[in-house]
């Protein structure tokens, strides 16, 4: 019996390892060359299995991919969730403050490096491949965390529609979306201005907890602005 436990348990282990091999070749691969330029056949030989041993753990290449994305993005939404959650139970019942709400959301992306590769690679993939293929997925993946974050929203700025919430919501992720993507990193123009004797003044505001403090500012107060008169 022990041995056959044994035997079991190495089976398990061994596939267990075969698929972080396929995760990671395949994460590596779409990265690079996006879902259309990635095979299969391409993913297995840098994983070093083979492709009916990817098709048994995944089954095609679009529940590989799809399991490569949600490898990275859900110890994140985890994340987010735990911070929100932690949030309204401090306060109560009562609306939660704009920065405190987007602390929370993009508070995750910045913990750490792995959580910025993440970002990068999903944010690469979820706005450059097809959208046939992400629409379904994005859902999946963000549903749970943008209806729970609209609701604290909405508890903020009950004077403000939903649709509205959810648009603004969205220019927000642009925003996160375009720094973690390292947009800031070659910004045209960004440092041009900075003499050289305030260099390192200017790496401080380009640090994570500063570039962190900025973004919540700035969209707390895009969602307080005013929408203006229509035209």
């Amino acid at each position: 019996m022990a041995e056959a436990q044994l035997a079991r348990a190495g089976r398990h282990r061994d596939s267990r390892e075969t698929q972080e091999r396929l995760l990671d070749a395949a994460e590596r691969l779409l990265a690079e060359r996006g879902f259309a330029g990635t095979s299969l056949r391409a993913v297995t030989q840098a994983a070093g299995t083979s492709v009916s041993a990817a098709n048994y753990h995944f089954g095609s290449k679009e529940e590989l991919w799809r399991a490569t994305l949600a490898r990275r993005i859900a110890p994140i939404n985890r994340r987010r969730l735990e911070s929100l959650d932690a949030l309204e139970q401090a306060a109560g019942g009562a609306p939660l403050a704009l920065e405190a709400i987007f602390e929370a959301y993009l508070g995750p992306l910045f913990a750490e490096r792995a959580a910025r590769h993440a970002v990068h690679f999903v944010a690469a993939r979820l706005y450059s491949d097809p959208p046939e293929l992400v629409s379904t997925l994005k859902l999946e993946l963000f549903g749970e965390v943008i209806r729970r974050f609209l609701d604290a929203l909405a508890r903020a700025l009950p004077d403000r529609s939903r649709m509205e919430l959810g648009l603004r919501f969205q220019f927000a992720v642009g925003c996160m979306v375009h720094v973690m993507s390292g947009n800031l990193e070659d910004a045209p123009l960004l440092m041009e201005s900075v003499p050289e004797s305030a260099a390192a003044a200017a790496d401080d505001v380009l640090a994570d907890a500063s570039v962190l403090r900025h973004m919540v500012a700035f969209i707390a107060a895009g969602l307080r602005a005013p929408a203006g008169d229509a035209r």
